[in-house]
C-alpha cells in the first residue's frame, strides 16, 4: 500500500492554479498574500489552511475558501481538508469559516459555480 505524504511546499504548490475571483492573480502570488506557506499545516490525514483575504470586508471571502477547499480536494482526494479565515483577517469570520466548511453549503456552492462556468 503507498502512503501519500504531502509537503508544506506541495500543498502550497497545489493552489497555485487558483485566481482571486476579483483579480486575475494566483492566490499564493506574494503580492496578494492570500495563501502563505506558513498557512498551511500538515498533521496525519489532515491537511489545514489558513488564508487572509485582501481587506476584511472581501466580499469574496468565502468563494476564495471555497475555490482552495475545492482545489486541494481534487488533488489530494484521500485527505481531509480544513479551509479556514486567518482568524482576525475578516469581518465576518464565523460566517465565512461555516460557508467553507458546512458540506451542504460547501456543495450547493460548488454545483451554483459549475452551472455557471466558474468551475
Amino acid at each position: 500500500m503507498a502512503i501519500n505524504l504531502a509537503t508544506i511546499g506541495e500543498v502550497f504548490k497545489a493552489l497555485e492554479p487558483v485566481m482571486d475571483p476579483e483579480h486575475p492573480i494566483s492566490i499564493t502570488d506574494p503580492q496578494m498574500s492570500i495563501v502563505q506557506e506558513d498557512y498551511i499545516e500538515i498533521e496525519g490525514d489532515t491537511i489545514k489552511v489558513q488564508f487572509k483575504p485582501t481587506v476584511p470586508y472581501c466580499p469574496m471571502g468565502g468563494l476564495i475558501g471555497v475555490l482552495i477547499r475545492n482545489r486541494l480536494e481534487s488533488v489530494y482526494p484521500d485527505k481531509k481538508i480544513e479551509v479556514l479565515v486567518l482568524p482576525g483577517s475578516h469581518s465576518l469570520e464565523a460566517q465565512v469559516n461555516d460557508m467553507i466548511s458546512d458540506n451542504q453549503k460547501y456543495h450547493s456552492i460548488v454545483e451554483q459555480m459549475k452551472s455557471r462556468g466558474m468551475m
